[in-house]
């Protein structure tokens, strides 16, 4: 008879027992001490947001002995800084992405008003046809939402037959009571029913935005695994040429799209400059931008002074942003 194996799981730390599990693996406390880390840890940040940035740093190179799997140059400091600088990147991108949803609404209603055929019904119904006839995730993850007495009101209306089939949502209101990951998948639809070879172009590009926004929507870590490559498609040569215009090398442009955090990042830097239409928009998220990179990021710029990883990184952003976003 098989015997059943159990996993054996890992206790949970103490606070302290954090602190000396990180001191084994050399991470130092000279810049912050172990005492100010304790109360770090207790009530300020969990141990798995603070400690994950620990992958943008070196370890000695194997064989190292006594000192194998240790980091080379790592202080808590630098992590506790990495946390923060990752806080208030995620709010900055927050803007961006809600920017680019909003403009990608007015654009898909600007593109429907140049359809003949379009009435602004049309091409809502053929779409929720297609998915009541299929998976039907998006009439699901709409009437799920209509719960409260607000949206039933609303509702009503396009359920006609009580059979919860949606229809004759006009274009204006869909728009407004789908998620992000509908919104695209829906201009996915509209771009392809239509003949729209241009816009379709932008579809995986916003898809890729998607990522990040649902990342930056749970407070997930955003510059956690910088080194880490995945397998991705060639970007598009609109973004290519949008990188060209920095003056980023080939070499460059490639080992930074290859990470999945800078490529999103990337992304939603491209199509907000590309698809916002408002000065006023514009600047505000702009002087955002500049105020983290310029001010916040490069406050405690000694702790990175040995981190080939975190240098290049952060220029490659700052050739974006010194021609696309300056003040």
């Amino acid at each position: 008879m098989k015997m059943m194996i159990k996993n054996v799981l890992e206790p949970m730390m103490s606070t302290k027992d954090m602190i000396n599990n990180l001191k084994m693996k050399n991470i130092k406390f000279k810049l912050f001490n172990e005492r100010q880390a304790f109360i770090y840890l207790k009530f300020n940040n969990n141990y798995y947001n603070v400690t994950c940035y620990k992958n943008n740093f070196l370890k000695y190179p194997s064989p190292a002995g006594k000192m194998e799997g240790k980091y080379l140059d790592l202080d808590f400091a630098y992590l506790k800084d990495l946390s923060i600088i990752d806080m208030k990147l995620r709010l900055v991108l927050n803007d961006i992405i809600l920017d680019i949803e909003h403009y990608l609404k007015l654009k898909i209603l600007n593109l429907i008003e140049k359809i003949d055929e379009e009435d602004g019904y049309r091409i809502v119904n053929m779409y929720l046809e297609n998915d009541y006839n299929n998976e039907q995730r998006l009439h699901n993850s709409i009437l799920k939402k209509v719960t409260s007495t607000y949206y039933k009101k609303i509702f009503s209306k396009y359920d006609i037959d009580k059979d919860n089939r949606l229809e004759n949502i006009p274009i204006w209101e869909f728009l407004e009571i789908i998620t992000m990951g509908e919104l695209i998948n829906f201009y996915e639809f509209f771009t392809s029913e239509y003949g729209l070879k241009k816009e379709k172009e932008d579809v995986y590009i916003m898809k890729d935005i998607v990522k990040l926004r649902n990342a930056v929507a749970h407070n997930a870590n955003i510059l956690s695994d910088l080194g880490v490559r995945d397998k991705t498609q060639r970007a598009h040569i609109e973004v290519i040429d949008f990188l060209d215009r920095c003056d980023i090398s080939i070499k460059s442009r490639y080992k930074k799209l290859s990470n999945s955090r800078i490529r999103q990042i990337t992304y939603a830097l491209y199509m907000f400059d590309k698809i916002v239409t408002s000065n006023g928009v514009k600047y505000g998220v702009t002087k955002k931008i500049n105020d983290l990179f310029y001010d916040r990021i490069p406050r405690n710029k000694n702790y990175y002074k040995n981190n080939e990883l975190l240098q290049s990184v952060y220029h490659y952003f700052d050739c974006i942003i010194k021609k696309y976003y300056v003040i």
